[in-house]
């Protein structure tokens, strides 16, 4: 967890623009750690806030935004468009990343106050994410 906190903490910093500083913002991500690298699987829905003060509201915002879509933490929740959010992930780290397998990875929430380092929001997938050439299944 350590290694993820540095990586999202120095994402934030390198991604940051002057415009988006200037309003108070909260944005949500689930992440994958896979050895010594960290991934944004996902971008959920952001929200506007008053404050760049806002912790708690912002990582509370993004927790429920995690539980929503993956229906309590649950890789084989079926989302909009009738993928599992487990399959979504796999589809895009094979076709955003170039990586075709995952094993026994965990999805963690994450939280972005006003541009500021990612941090966890407390949730994570009940179970693991497996990919096989692109395609998610059980982890065997």
């Amino acid at each position: 967890m350590k290694v993820l906190a540095l990586v999202l903490a120095l994402a934030a910093i390198v991604s940051a623009t002057p415009a988006s500083r200037d309003r108070p913002n909260c944005a949500c991500g689930m992440f994958v750690e896979m050895e010594d690298e960290v991934h944004k699987v996902f971008t959920l829905d952001p929200i506007d806030i008053d404050s760049c003060d806002a912790v708690n509201i912002c990582k509370i915002h993004c927790a429920n935004e995690f539980d929503r879509l993956t229906g309590g933490g649950d890789l084989n929740h079926e989302t909009e468009n009738g993928y599992k959010v487990g399959q979504e992930i796999c589809l895009y780290m094979l076709n955003s990343n170039g990586i075709h397998n995952i094993f026994g990875a965990t999805v963690y929430g994450y939280a972005n106050l006003c541009d500021g380092p990612w941090m966890y929001d407390g949730q994570s997938t009940i179970n693991k994410l497996c990919c096989y050439e692109g395609f998610y299944g059980p982890c065997q």
